[in-house]
């Protein structure tokens, strides 16, 4: 029996009013979902204040929300680069964090990716390290 593709959850934020650069990170994120023939999960961007804050995100909290929802599925949160996250070290450990307790793995379109079972001892309290 085969196993059904990843689906595959997008996230970006952008806090300028130039979308340009925002709009060629989505385009590399969706050549990359379609390049692996992943399911797609969505699109999830914050914008503007919604974008900088180090806890709630508006859509970063409903991307966490549509993977707990499919849960029993293999979930993947791809970003362009661990920056999009957050580009302060501590927060980006916890935004990683949120997305392995709600149920998926993450990605970057360069090719890295952290699991669950990557964490020393499997707890979410001691890891993941992402530079």
């Amino acid at each position: 029996m085969r196993t059904a593709p990843p689906k595959a959850y997008i996230y970006d934020r952008c806090v300028t009013d130039s979308r340009a650069t925002l709009e060629l990170r989505l385009a590399a994120l969706g050549e990359y979902v379609t390049e692996r023939g992943w399911q797609d999960g969505g699109r999830f961007v914050d914008y503007g204040d919604d974008a900088l804050t180090s806890d709630a995100r508006p859509q970063f909290d409903e991307l966490l929300h549509a993977v707990h929802e499919a849960s029993g599925e293999d979930r993947v949160c791809l970003v362009f680069d661990w920056g999009r996250l957050s580009h302060d070290a501590d927060h980006r450990q916890d935004f990683a964090r949120r997305v392995l307790g709600a149920g998926a793995w993450l990605a970057t379109v360069g090719g890295d990716s952290i699991r669950l079972s990557a964490v020393s001892t499997g707890r979410l309290t001691d890891g993941p390290v992402i530079a």
